[in-house]
């Protein structure tokens, strides 16, 4: 199932669920400076707790561990996003797939195999359920150009019901920059997702 997953427009506000602080990368675009503030999280599992989505959406029948504080609200396509703080987002969805690894697969196309949008897409974990990867928006043509970051998607099924569990900016604030999705955080993440996650 096809989903949208970024939109870039909009402005920058930094809220972050556990302690947080701003960071800058100085390996920026050029077209990002040193002075650009980059939001930051840390992410601490003991402040995580587990979550029954079907009591947010009817259609999302999953139990998974978010942070107390996360929003959680029922999204247009039937889906469960939980707002993490005002840029990062796990969104919990159905699919329409009839298997796990075709789920992945059109995973896949719309991020790190999706040439047109995208560049140096590769996996830092690759597993049957899921994996973690980094990827950067294309060159825009008047030279803007963005930085990397980082993402995760898992899936699990029972009974023939297929869920997705994926990060994504929030689209509050689609233009923070691509620093503040950190490989270390995609992959602390994915990994409380990977162990706790289970249909109801």
């Amino acid at each position: 199932m096809k989903h949208l997953f970024y939109a870039f427009v909009g402005s920058l506000t930094l809220v972050s669920c556990g302690s947080s602080s701003t960071a800058t990368d100085g390996t920026s675009a050029k077209n990002e400076t040193a002075a650009d503030k980059v939001p930051s999280m840390t992410i601490n599992e003991a402040d995580w707790v587990e979550a029954d989505l079907s009591k947010i959406s009817p259609m999302v029948h999953v139990t998974v561990k978010l942070p107390k504080d996360a929003k959680l609200e029922k999204n247009g396509n039937g889906g469960v996003d939980a707002h993490i703080n005002d840029f990062y987002v796990i969104t919990v969805s159905t699919l329409a797939v009839s298997n796990i690894k075709e789920g992945l697969e059109s995973e896949k196309s719309l991020t790190i195999n999706d040439k047109t949008s995208y560049k140096n897409g590769k996996t830092f974990i690759d597993e049957p359920n899921g994996f973690v990867y980094t990827m950067q928006m294309n060159d825009e043509a008047n030279g803007h150009t963005y930085q990397p970051e980082a993402h995760f998607a898992y899936y699990i099924e029972k009974n023939g019901a297929f869920y997705a569990f994926r990060d994504q900016k929030s689209f509050n604030n689609p233009t923070v920059s691509g620093a503040a999705y950190t490989e270390e955080n995609a992959k602390k993440i994915y990994a409380i997702i990977k162990a706790s996650a289970k249909a109801n």
